[in-house]
């Protein structure tokens, strides 16, 4: 968490909870830029943003929502050849106010977890306080918990970033 203090932007959040059934991951992240813009950059730029050593391809430009092709709208990862990986699928969208997705992702997948990831964009005088939560339930998923809400933790201010300067990554 000493890491956190060095940031040059408001973001809070925590492990609410985490044990063998289950964790809660909420954050909240201040990104200078209206709530439509944060919405756009989150689905419609998803490639842009996206850590590519979080993937299966190792290339976040394989990222995108699709509406259509898997039979509903979801994030998916294109892995050539017809393979393909659902990440995770939106249940909820009220653009640009709320999105709900559902599923496990990464190494999550392979056990058979219900969970739901959901991003709250709220306008601010200086832009958006974009609220995120991911509740993961299953069968030992505790050990997961930290490096599981680090790594989102990572995307979020990748997020943001590519929102405010136009490239993810710290300089």
């Amino acid at each position: 968490m000493a890491a956190l203090g060095a940031l040059a932007c408001p973001v809070f959040g925590d492990l609410i909870e985490a044990d063998d059934a289950g964790f809660v991951s909420s954050h909240e992240i201040e990104i200078a830029a209206p709530p439509d813009r944060v919405f756009e950059a989150l689905t419609d730029e998803v490639a842009e943003w996206w850590d590519p050593a979080h993937s299966y391809s190792g290339d976040a430009a394989n990222f995108s929502f699709d509406g259509l092709s898997f039979g509903g709208m979801a994030l998916v990862e294109d892995l050539g050849e017809g393979g393909f990986v659902i990440h995770l699928r939106v249940v909820f969208a009220r653009v640009p106010e709320t999105l709900i997705l559902t599923g496990g992702l990464g190494p999550l997948q392979r056990l058979g977890v219900a969970g739901s990831m959901s991003f709250d964009l709220e306008a601010t005088q200086t832009g958006t306080k974009l609220s995120y939560r991911y509740t993961v339930n299953g069968r030992n998923v505790g050990p997961l918990a930290e490096p599981v809400d680090r790594v989102q933790l990572g995307q979020l201010l990748r997020l943001k970033r590519y929102v405010e300067t136009g490239s993810p990554v710290a300089k």
